[in-house]
């Protein structure tokens, strides 16, 4: 039996199905239990094939780099700062630069996709899009830039260990929602979690 690839099939298997059971439940007759063990056979088919053969969208992130940028002294000085000597207090910008992989990684091409960001801290800035209906095609990948922007006030030790231990924080909850279509229009969904780098691929 021909793999089934779209809902309306799988939907349409589901219904002959049902119909064969009511049919030998009434009459025991051999036609129906043939009827349904060949239907079942194609709706697990189906079902698999959804499953197995289908586009892969999957996404890894990677640090390329912090910057941390004096925006000057807070009023939480003495009136003289020896310089060298003390660690004053300043207003600092903080940056953390990432670039983002984002590949289909299967034989089947995907198209429509869209990108759901979730719970990106603000001042998250990302170039690099890819459009409504341009397509990824099979094992094809787009890398985006992510720019994170904090604004903090301390000294440069605190700065500095707040540009290595708080970006675990910010994006602890942070996802991003991949939704995208096979060529007979079946829809998928990824799910990227930021903090723990990995993808968990899903039809709803």
């Amino acid at each position: 039996m021909k793999y089934l690839k779209n809902t309306f099939a799988i939907l349409s298997e589901i219904i002959v199905l049902m119909i064969a059971i009511i049919w030998y439940r009434n009459t025991y007759d051999y036609e129906p239990l043939i009827m349904i063990i060949l239907f079942s056979v194609g709706l697990i088919t189906g079902l698999t094939s959804k499953l197995m053969v289908r586009p892969r969208i999957e996404l890894h992130h990677e640090n390329v780099g912090t910057s941390r940028i004096t925006r000057g002294y807070t009023g939480n000085n003495p009136p003289i700062i020896r310089l060298g000597v003390d660690n004053p207090d300043q207003y600092w910008k903080l940056v953390w630069d990432h670039t983002l992989e984002i590949r289909n990684n299967s034989s089947v091409n995907a198209y429509s996709l869209s990108i759901n960001y979730i719970n990106l801290p603000d001042k998250t800035f990302i170039e690099g899009k890819i459009g409504k209906i341009e397509p990824l095609l099979a094992h094809d990948h787009r890398e985006f830039k992510v720019k994170i922007v904090q604004y903090i006030s301390g000294t440069h030790l605190q700065a500095d260990e707040y540009l290595q231990t708080n970006i675990r924080e910010l994006m602890k909850d942070a996802k991003i929602k991949v939704k995208y279509k096979d060529e007979s229009r079946s829809t998928y969904f990824t799910i990227y979690n930021w903090a723990k780098d990995n993808n968990k691929l899903r039809l709803i």
